[in-house]
């Protein structure tokens, strides 16, 4: 007993030491079995044939831009007009010239109400307009009548001081001529007629005199006159018309509130890291982000759209959206009738996800849908104007749940489907699967793609995404095939075209380009201002445009459109527009067109509605060139910027709204630029100098009363009005 309680600790730690070795040795063969298992599947030959994957340059990266989104557009000047003369307002427009032709059916047409001969274009708010633009007319027939009885008044002055010249002509020939005659004349007649040679001179004084004066009189009424035609002193647009045609106005009171568009400010807040990076005077990129619509045609569900894709269709792509009323829609929106066919599915089984086979497949044409019975069904849509109603085939094999996401292979041949955490790859020739991929996720998969590496990439609600190679008989995780720690916000990652990037939501407001080789960061978009990324980010066929969905009530109906960084450089990309859904109804899911003719984005929202957009409408580049002029530390983590940008001749002004959005794009290597001056230039009003006012400031011009800021104006005279030719009429 003794011996025993002596050799316990020893027995003890002997024990625990073989229990610590096998638990090693077991811990060991189990990676070792594991790594031995992994290299000794065998997946068989390339599923397709396979691509290289693109090298992205390492050397030559080049200086990250520093972009701010969400910044704030503000227009520095805000100018009332005022009328310079008592009267009532005839005509709120602009003349149009003498030979137009008068179309009795367009409204913004109309007469002066004096002389109908007379036409005019009617100003309304919004409306542009430059500087001399003739914008008010004020009734001028009084000061008319008092012009025309003056100039009635000089042409006969004018006849009588020809008469008094003529008098004191034959007055001033008479004294010569008794002058002449010497003592032989009569004193007398000779002081008379020196007399009435006198009186003569001053009629004709008084008459120049009186002439003079009432030629003041013409010039004044001429002037006044001009007062009577109220022009633009700037180049902007119409924001408020106060008066209308027909209401009297006084000297002085305002009758309408113009914007000039000759400059504007735009601000933003940045991070106080990234604020200390930049310095006044550098140079800085606008470009307004405006809402886009989209075209004026809809394809419509009864439920929610859940998949869409555009075919390959070369020259005629044809849209394709599923919904969970059991039916999917093809939508031929190249013809003038817009035409749609129905896909009916089984009664009850709604349509989850849609592939359409690519380009590299033509002339194969063919659509899978994948229902919440877990069926996979194929469409053939080889001849557009003979789409058939039934389905081609039904796979037999099925999956156990809902098909939540499908894709076919770039040749067409074979197609990839997943539910809940299973995927099966299936031959399209025998309709047959072929095998089913290691259960690696942890959770649903929401979306799959193949790539031209013969890869297939998957994204999960385990907040992974992972790439498997895939062979003709097996598929197996790729090396450095997991991609973790996802914010697992957006359920919808796309690949770039050529299957060397992917995007990678790192957190909601943050997402990243990454690089498929090694998983560097090849760039980032980033959001501003509260909106998040959700859904669905995707690129563009080119791959220099991406869209992505928002997750905010607030901007569930709108997507925003990227322009990507370049390969090549760790900048951000920018964002150019926000696309916005007839009554923002939230975006369910989205496709590019991969036709160049027809460059479609399709977006099914949770309404039931289909939509497009052309991207050779929204992708077009409107940008400004500013310059930093101020950075203002705004708390302990955050400034504001404020970038001035000059707008001579107010070019596009259109694009730009009071309040409106836009991104600010700063290259902090650039060279500094010299800052514009704190004032804007000064308003040159039919040639008179107008002394500017403050930032922001309302300016009344043509008034002789103070603004605010303490500026006085000079009063304006008004030239002959200036002639403008509407808009031409579709």
């Amino acid at each position: 007993m003794f011996r025993f309680h002596r050799l316990a600790p020893a027995l003890l730690l002997g024990a625990l030491a073989i229990s610590v070795s096998a638990c090693g040795t077991k811990s060991d063969g189990n990676k070792s079995s594991k790594a031995a298992e992994v290299a000794k599947v065998d997946i068989g030959s390339d599923l397709y044939l396979k691509m290289l994957i693109p090298k992205t340059p390492v050397g030559a990266i080049s200086a990250e831009l520093i972009t701010a989104s969400q910044a704030v557009i503000q227009w520095d000047q805000k100018i009332q007009v005022p009328s310079e003369v008592d009267g009532r307002i005839e005509i709120m427009g602009t003349p149009l010239p003498a030979d137009y032709k008068f179309d009795p059916t367009d409204s913004r047409v109309i007469r002066h109400p004096r002389d109908a001969s007379l036409l005019f274009y009617k100003l309304q708010e919004m409306d542009t307009i430059s500087t001399n633009q003739l914008l008010v007319r004020i009734d001028e027939s009084q000061i008319l009548i008092q012009r025309n009885a003056n100039t009635n008044s000089l042409k006969a002055f004018d006849v009588s001081i020809a008469q008094s010249r003529v008098v004191v002509k034959y007055s001033l020939e008479i004294v010569d001529a008794m002058k002449q005659l010497g003592k032989s004349g009569s004193p007398t007649e000779l002081a008379g007629s020196i007399v009435q040679l006198a009186r003569a001179e001053e009629g004709l004084a008084n008459s120049l005199k009186e002439r003079e004066k009432i030629a003041g009189e013409v010039d004044i009424a001429t002037s006044r006159l001009q007062q009577f035609g109220i022009k633009s002193p700037v180049d902007g647009r119409v924001l408020k018309i106060l008066k209308n045609p027909g209401e009297f106005v006084k000297a002085g009171e305002p009758i309408m509130e113009i914007q000039a568009t000759s400059r504007f400010r735009v601000e933003a807040r940045l991070d106080l890291q990234v604020a200390n990076r930049l310095r006044a005077g550098m140079p800085a990129t606008v470009e307004p982000i405006r809402p886009y619509s989209p075209e004026p045609f809809t394809a419509r569900h009864r439920q929610e759209v859940t998949g869409i894709a555009i075919t390959a269709h070369k020259g005629r792509p044809m849209i394709v959206s599923g919904a969970l009323d059991s039916t999917a829609i093809v939508w031929d929106a190249t013809t003038k009738e817009k035409r749609q066919q129905v896909l009916r599915h089984p009664s009850g089984v709604g349509v989850k996800c849609v592939a359409a086979t690519g380009p590299l497949a033509a002339p194969t044409h063919l659509v899978a849908t994948g229902g919440t019975d877990g069926h996979v069904r194929l469409w053939d849509l080889a001849k557009p104007d003979a789409i058939p109603e039934t389905v081609l085939a039904e796979f037999e094999d099925s999956h156990g749940s809902a098909v939540n996401a499908v894709a076919f292979s770039p040749d067409g041949k074979s197609l990839a489907t997943a539910a809940g955490r299973e995927i099966f790859i299936w031959d399209i020739v025998t309709r047959k699967k072929k095998y089913s991929l290691p259960l690696e996720h942890l959770d649903d998969i929401t979306a799959l793609r193949f790539t031209p590496q013969c890869t297939l990439v998957t994204v999960a609600r385990d907040k992974t995404a992972r790439i498997y190679q895939l062979g003709t008989d097996a598929a197996t995780l790729a090396p450095n095939g997991l991609l973790d720690h996802r914010s697992g916000a957006v359920d919808v990652l796309g690949l770039s075209a050529d299957g060397g990037r992917m995007f990678f939501d790192q957190d909601a407001a943050r997402m990243d380009i990454v690089s498929l080789a090694d998983q560097r960061t090849l760039g980032t978009l980033q959001n501003g201002g509260g909106v998040r990324f959700a859904g669905l980010a995707l690129f563009s066929p080119d791959d220099k445009y991406a869209i992505t969905a928002a997750g905010d009530s607030d901007a569930k109906g709108e997507m925003q459109l990227w322009e990507l960084p370049k390969v090549g450089s760790s900048g951000r990309g920018s964002e150019r527009r926000r696309l916005v859904t007839p009554n923002r109804a939230a975006v369910t899911c989205a496709a590019f067109s991969p036709d160049p003719t027809h460059d479609w984005i399709a977006v099914g929202t949770q309404s039931g509605g289909v939509h497009f957009w052309s991207m050779a409408t929204v992708a077009k580049s409107l940008e400004w060139q500013g310059v930093i002029v101020a950075i203002t530390e705004v708390d302990s983590r955050s400034s504001m910027i404020r970038v001035e940008v000059n707008n001579p001749g107010g070019v596009a002004a259109e694009q730009l709204q009071d309040r409106g959005m836009a991104t600010i794009i700063i290259d902090p290597t650039a060279p500094l630029k010299p800052l514009p001056a704190a004032v804007p230039p000064k308003l040159n009003v039919l040639g008179l100098g107008v002394k500017p006012a403050p930032l922001g400031e309302i300016v009344t011009v043509g008034a002789t009363q103070p603004v605010p800021g303490g500026t006085f104006v000079v009063p304006a005279l008004r030239t002959l009005p200036s002639v403008i030719v509407p808009p031409v009429r579709k």
